[in-house]
């Protein structure tokens, strides 16, 4: 099980963790599950609308999920998972996130800030517990 995402997208990603910096950021992926594979075309920012602070937590806003759920209805394309920063530096699901967790099939992509450099890993959701999925930068 694999995820390919396109630079562009992974650098989208990377800047909205930097910038949100001490904060968690989220946003969604849009793309589409290939087999045993997620490609990722796009990272849509969300606002988080968690109750500050946010250093350890996020909540993507309903209202852009449902009108992205709505404007790709009929193409090929689909919301297939999330991201999100971790300031503390861990490229690791936490608890909270464990705690958020529901659909095993949606993709988890989680960017830790450590200072300038930001990680990127992904993961999905199985058997209660989340796996670590290869991520791979290419062109989708």
């Amino acid at each position: 099980m694999g995820a390919v995402i396109r630079q562009a997208t992974l650098d989208a990603v990377t800047a909205a963790a930097s910038a949100a910096y001490p904060e968690e950021c989220c946003g969604l992926l849009i793309g589409a599950k290939e087999g045993d594979r997620w490609r990722i075309d796009e990272a849509v920012a969300a606002a988080n609308v968690a109750p500050r602070p946010r250093h350890d937590h996020f909540e993507i806003d309903p209202a852009l999920h449902l009108r992205l759920q709505r404007e790709l209805r009929g193409t090929a394309q689909a919301v297939i998972g999330h991201y999100h920063s971790h300031p503390n530096g861990r490229a690791a699901p936490s608890r909270a996130d464990m705690a958020q967790a529901e659909d095993p099939s949606r993709l988890w992509l989680i960017a830790a800030v450590a200072g300038d450099a930001v990680k990127v890993a992904a993961f999905r959701l199985t058997g209660g517990a989340f796996i670590k999925v290869d991520l791979n930068v290419g062109e989708s």
